[in-house]
Parts: structure tokens; C-alpha cells; sequence
């Protein structure tokens, strides 16, 4: 396997297979994770799995690899990353989210705190505190 499957892809121009026709890599980063038709990362990994599979003969003496090999598990290996990535920024993009409901109700509360003791205070003490903010 290429230490930079990047670089290897771009230099041997690796086309990924979908419904949709060939992709390259540039595209590859734009297909969804998930989808209800068959356009989707899960697909395009299947489809390059499948391709490996089907170009490895089984084989318990014999381990050679040919540039078909090596061309068909970068493939694989570059479709698995974009997926990676994708479900990373997935799961960061879910935190976030859960992050601002959180600090949404949690200034909700301080807010009602803070509401209940202005509310403690005296009539005197409200007098007092208006007048010092002036008009």
C-alpha cells in the first residue's frame, strides 16, 4: 500500500465506481454517508470491495499482489478514509448541536436565578438599584 493513498489516487487518476457513473476524488468527498437511493459512500465501498474480491484469487501457497491489487485496495482505502472523516465530522457536528441545546437551557435556568433574586429584593432595595442606573 501507497504511504499517501492521496497521492496515488491523483497520480493514477482513480475513478470510483457508482450509480451515477465514475467519480474521482474531488467528487468522492461529495457523496452523503447515507441516502435512500443506492448513491452513497456505503455503495461505493461495497462496489470496490466487491472489484477487489473478485480480482483476488484464493490462493493458500501463492501471495503475490499485481498492480491491479495495489490499484483496487487504494481504491478501497480512499473511499474508507472519505468515510471516516465523514462520520467524524458526523459525530462533531451532533456534539455541537447537543452543546448549544445544553448551554441554551443551562442560561435558561441562570436567567430564571437571576430573575428570582432581583425578585427577593426589598421595594427599598429595588428603589435603590433603579435609581443608580439612572435614566
Amino acid at each position: 500500500m501507497p504511504k499517501n493513498i492521496f497521492e496515488y489516487a491523483t497520480r493514477n487518476k482513480l475513478r470510483f465506481a457508482s450509480t451515477r457513473g465514475d467519480l474521482t476524488v474531488e467528487q468522492l468527498w461529495d457523496v452523503p454517508l447515507r441516502s435512500k437511493d443506492d448513491f452513497n459512500l456505503n455503495a461505493v465501498a461495497k462496489t470496490a470491495f466487491k472489484a477487489l474480491k473478485d480480482a483476488t484469487e484464493e490462493s493458500f501457497v501463492e501471495n503475490t499482489r499485481t498492480a491491479l491489487h495495489l490499484k483496487l485496495e487504494a481504491t478501497l482505502e480512499v473511499i474508507k478514509h472519505v468515510i471516516e472523516v465523514g462520520l467524524n465530522e458526523e459525530a462533531s457536528a451532533k456534539r455541537r448541536a447537543d452543546n448549544k441545546i445544553e448551554r441554551e437551557k443551562l442560561l435558561g435556568i441562570l436567567a430564571d436565578k437571576q430573575n428570582g433574586k432581583l425578585s427577593a429584593l426589598s421595594e427599598n432595595e429595588l428603589k435603590k438599584r433603579i435609581q443608580a442606573l439612572g435614566e
